[in-house]
Formats: C-alpha cells, structure tokens, sequence
C-alpha cells in the first residue's frame, strides 16, 4: 500500500554492493526471487563494509529503456558510506548521482512491492507533467530505499521508499 508519494531532489551518493544480473520470475513472488537471495547472500557480507553510514540499504537498478519488458537487468544490494575504504573482495563501489525523484513510500510486506512499480508506470507517471530520468542513457538509478522503519519482509507495517528519477515532460 502507497502512504506517501513526494518529488525531491538527491545529492549524489556513494555505495558499496554486490551487482547481479537479474531475470525476472513473475512466477516468484519478491521475497522468494532472484533479488531476494543477492539480498539474502549480501546480508551476511554487510559487516565486512567500512565506513558505513547508518542504517541505509539500496536496492538499485540501471535499466536500459530499449529492452522489452522482462530483459535481464543488473541489480545492486548495497550500503551507503561515508568516506572510501577498501572494498571486500567480490562487492563494488558505485556512485549514485544526484537527481530529481518521485518517492513513493510503501507500507506491508514486502510482497507487496510490485504495485508500487505497476502503480508508478502504469498510472503516476502517464499522469504526471514528467517523463522517466533514469537509465542507461542518462546513468540515473531507480531504487529500493531501506531503513529502520523496514524490519521483515512478512511485517505489515515495514515501510520501503522506491525512488524513480525523473524531470519535466
């Protein structure tokens, strides 16, 4: 369920993560497909990252808009930091740059996920006076926002905030 939809302008950032190709199973639900088990193996390399700030996991993608529906897509679980440290072996650091974004903010389980992006292509966006930002033409990323107020992925109250950028039609 949608709580919150806000438009923001991000300063860029840096992370650091582990990047997969991602084939999409529509068959799977979120908290059982291929993302989940990178989140799943990524969860227990978190402590070896230095220089983290906080509690913040980012679930981030890079699609390119030329691909149909159901490509291949890399995908990236990742930690923000705040200063560069060496990286552990088989993770990447990646800088995310600033951009302008529609947040939407959603409240249930995290199986719930996949109305938000339906939700933001298939209505807000055809609706908006914007257009899609992000991308392999622009270098801009789409991505799952995770803090304390996310806690399980079968919890009705954890709260995520996807991220999509985007800029005046």
């Amino acid at each position: 369920m949608i709580i919150e939809t806000k438009i923001i302008e991000k300063p860029a950032f840096s992370v650091v993560g582990m990047t997969e190709t991602i084939q999409f199973d529509s068959t799977l639900p979120p908290s059982e497909n291929a993302i989940a088990k990178l989140w799943e193996r990524f969860g227990k390399r978190i402590p070896e990252i230095p220089g983290q700030l906080g509690w913040r996991s980012f679930g981030l993608m890079l699609q390119n808009p030329d691909n149909l529906p159901g490509a291949p897509f890399e995908y990236t679980a990742a930690v923000q930091i705040y200063q560069d440290r060496d990286i552990p072996e088989g993770m990447i650091r990646m800088e995310v740059p600033a951009a302008r974004y529609i947040v939407l903010t959603s409240r249930g389980p995290l199986d719930g996920i996949s109305d938000v992006f339906g939700h933001f292509w298939g209505h807000w966006l055809p609706n908006s006076p914007y257009e899609y930002d992000g991308g392999t033409r622009t270098g801009k990323y789409e991505f799952e926002f995770y803090d304390q107020r996310y806690t399980q992925p079968d919890d009705p109250n954890s709260e995520i905030d996807i991220y999509f950028p985007i800029r005046a039609k």
